[in-house]
């Protein structure tokens, strides 16, 4: 054997065996820096000793006689007990597509590594055999990974809350006051009287009738308060490479939305605005004779639409644990049946549930609870606002700490404006502007 070659392997596990050692004494503590100093000087001779190994493998391989087919892919080397091609420059790959075939066969799904392969990639010793072991690169922060800056493009990954699908439907009332009546007919039933009252007859000629008269009634916007606060230093606020003032009015004007949704569908209408769930207004479809729990049939949905007052305007809202009960109700005909589920071919538009738009929000209770799909004209709910969204910035309240506060507010409120369901004329089913189904537990 390479006597040579010999001593260079010996030497690179010296210091293999010596770098062990240094490992082995630091589990329970760090580095010190005579130790940290050792290691990397024998990082530099491992390095150099695998050169020199490489070298000597290569000049053996040139000067000993040819082998016998294929024997330098599969023979031994009888001196030294290992694979010929260990010490072949090629290492044992006759051409390139042989190579460039092993390759393609270890990185397909279910191949097996050429032996000769994995040598190349890591050695024997588990060191790279090939380059990649002296020079500078980023693939150590110490030998020039620290001196290739990392980039930061300016955005800001986020999830948002689910549109709001009210928005432009509701009826928008502009407070001059904090505090704002509308006058309203009082005219929920319609066995009698049309105007909250008001009576026509036939009569004969010098027949006297009675009088009748209209009822009203008030309806009051209250505004409320709506308010956020938070600090930010202002180190951060001079070194950020986004402004995060203006991130700070986005993150606001985002949790403003999201409440005013929240409070537009549960709201209890005490010191928030007064949620269509919580309206008295609001019809609640009973559940079906033995309906199975956190179930939706197509007798729900029916009902629901023969008791929605002005249908041809309203929305349905659902909540995303709904639609896959949704879209697969059916309407029994017979021995068939007819979807009740549409899906819209047109890009940006809504799905349809019996005709009218269906949108999915997470402010819906989920599936089974009274609310998980809500039938709304959102035209008879009232939305005022006194204050629409305000922000302001102070560098005094916590001036001491080098903070600045941030505050944004509005003041507003909305409720249905019906005080209850509708009678109509020729019907004990009352009719409402909201429509949900019951719990079903």
């Amino acid at each position: 054997m390479n006597k040579r070659l010999k001593a260079h392997e010996d030497r690179k596990a010296a210091l293999l065996k010596s770098s062990e050692a240094i490992l082995e004494a630091v589990v329970d503590r760090d580095l010190s820096e005579e130790e940290s100093a050792k290691l990397d000087a024998n990082k530099l001779e491992i390095a150099k000793a695998d050169k020199l190994i490489e070298y000597e493998r290569e000049l053996s391989g040139h000067n000993r006689p040819p082998c016998p087919d294929g024997a330098e892919t599969h023979g031994l080397d009888i001196t030294g007990g290992r694979p010929a091609w260990e010490d072949d420059p090629k290492k044992g790959f006759k051409t390139s597509q042989e190579f460039f075939k092993a390759v393609l066969s270890a990185t397909e799904m279910g191949g097996t590594a050429d032996e000769r392969l994995k040598y190349l990639s890591g050695g024997r010793n588990g060191f790279q055999a090939t380059a990649g072991s002296d020079e500078a690169g980023t693939y150590s922060d110490a030998y020039g990974g620290f001196l290739v800056p990392s980039g930061l493009l300016p955005n800001l990954l986020q999830v948002a809350s689910d549109d709001d699908p009210t928005a432009g439907r509701t009826t928008m009332v502009p407070m001059a006051t904090p505090s704002v009546k509308i006058n309203a007919r009082t005219d929920k039933t319609h066995t009698t009287s049309m105007t909250g009252g008001l009576v026509v007859y036939r009569r004969a000629e010098t027949q006297t009738q009675a009088a009748t008269r209209m009822e009203v009634e008030q309806v009051e916007l209250a505004a409320h308060s709506l308010y956020g606060l938070s600090y930010a230093s202002e180190e951060l606020i001079a070194d950020s490479a986004i402004s995060f003032v203006a991130l700070l009015e986005q993150g606001f004007r985002t949790e403003f939305g999201a409440r005013l949704i929240r409070e537009k569908i549960s709201g209890t209408g005490v010191g928030e605005m007064e949620g269509v769930l919580t309206t008295p207004a609001l019809i609640s479809i009973t559940a079906e004779t033995q309906q199975d729990a956190d179930s939706i049939v197509y007798e729900n949905i029916i009902k629901m639409r023969a008791r929605c007052w002005k249908y041809a305007n309203s929305i349905w809202l659902y909540n995303h644990d709904c639609l896959d009960q949704l879209m697969q109700l059916v309407m029994v005909i017979g021995t068939s049946g007819v979807p009740m589920w549409q899906n819209n071919a047109r890009e940006g538009e809504p799905d349809l549930l019996l005709g009218r738009p269906a949108y999915a929000t997470e402010w819906c209770p989920t599936v089974g609870d009274k609310g998980d799909v809500l039938l709304g004209n959102w035209a008879e709910y009232l939305e005022g606002t006194y204050q629409p969204m305000q922000s302001a910035e102070s560098m005094h309240v916590r001036f001491l700490q080098n903070e600045r506060t941030f505050r944004f507010t509005m003041r507003n409120d909305g409720r249905c404006w019906w005080r209850s369901a509708l009678t109509p004329a020729n019907s004990t089913a009352t009719l409402s502007p909201f429509v949900t189904i019951a719990a079903r537990a």
